[in-house]
């Protein structure tokens, strides 16, 4: 008799237990940028122990950029990665299984700056644009940007791939490239580098996924409960980041390696960006294919719909979990 009740006894001991203690999935997640941008919400459920206590043992990951980024996950050397609208878009009209599962900054906050020999718009023809790669938001914004001041991105200007924001000041530091985007929590730092802001994007509140957490749906499927998981810590890191500024902070220096002041300022424009309940932004999808129409006509047939799935997010916010943090 006590032999038969040991499994019973171990299976209800078992049940009791903390996710963090009996079951603990594996996942690999990737972040795009060095900077501390929306996707570190991720960097403080990791740090502050939020995936484990959810019950994941979460792999952080720096990858530079959403398109490498997105080929990992593609060879299943992801589960999730932080990344971009555009990406998405462009890896779903080739027949990817891409969507994006939340929005952590849903409105496109960059703005084109210049070096202090530039004084006009018309002083930016002939000249050399820091850019990122293809189908990343910097580079969305930059074409954005200089059609926003009538230049047309292909011909009036030159612009040079290089990289993340960081590799691009450095760039225009050497003053190998005359302007290039950054962000809204890279403006501080521009500033005090002398560049100066030639358009204003972000205040026009243009809708586009500019950060979101990315996957497929074929892992939506074989590991459902595990990205349900994913999804809650993710909503519970949010809470976190706005209501503990200063262990938010020092989990951010340790990924960003940015002064205190930029990352207090980082952190106030990210407190008040972020929703509480992330959502992708069906609408941001629709101005991604819009722009891409330009070029590409065909991709105007697609759906903007098939591009994001905010099943989990739902399936949280109905379940109300972000009251249970509050």
């Amino acid at each position: 008799m006590r032999r038969a009740l040991i499994p019973t006894l171990l299976a209800a001991t078992l049940w009791l237990l903390p996710l963090s203690v009996c079951a603990q999935e594996r996942l690999n997640f990737a972040y795009i940028s060095p900077n501390a941008g929306s996707a570190s919400v991720l960097w403080v459920a990791k740090e502050a122990g939020i995936f484990k206590k959810h019950g994941l043992d979460v792999n952080v990951i720096y990858i530079e950029g959403t398109p490498k980024a997105l080929m990992s996950l593609f060879a299943g050397e992801l589960q999730v990665t932080a990344g971009t609208g555009p990406a998405v878009a462009s890896a779903k009209v080739r027949g990817a299984d891409v969507s994006m599962l939340m929005g952590f900054e849903v409105f496109l906050p960059y703005y084109l700056v210049a070096a202090p020999t530039i004084k006009s718009i018309e002083d930016l023809k002939g000249k050399v644009g820091a850019n990122h790669s293809a189908a990343t938001s910097a580079d969305f914004a930059m074409r954005l940007g200089l059609r926003n001041i009538g230049l047309d991105p292909d011909k009036d200007v030159s612009l040079r791939v290089v990289g993340a924001t960081n590799l691009r000041m450095i760039i225009m530091q050497q003053k190998q490239a005359d302007f290039t985007v950054i962000s809204s929590t890279e403006r501080e730092e521009a500033g005090k580098l002398g560049f100066k802001v030639i358009v204003d994007l972000a205040s026009k509140r243009i809708p586009y996924p500019h950060s979101g957490l990315i996957s497929s749906q074929k892992i939506l499927r074989e590991k459902r409960d595990a990205m349900m998981r994913f999804g809650r810590a993710s909503v519970e890191a949010i809470h976190f980041f706005k209501t503990n500024k200063a262990q938010t902070i020092a989990i951010l220096k340790k990924y960003a390696k940015t002064d205190l002041a930029a990352l207090d300022t980082a952190h106030t424009y990210l407190k008040n960006s972020i929703p509480d309940m992330p959502y992708p932004t069906l609408e941001g999808m629709k101005t991604i294919l819009a722009e891409m129409g330009r070029t590409r006509p065909e991709v105007l047939k697609f759906d903007a719909a098939t591009m994001v799935d905010s099943n989990i997010v739902k399936a949280i916010d109905e379940e109300g979990f972000l009251k249970k943090l509050k």
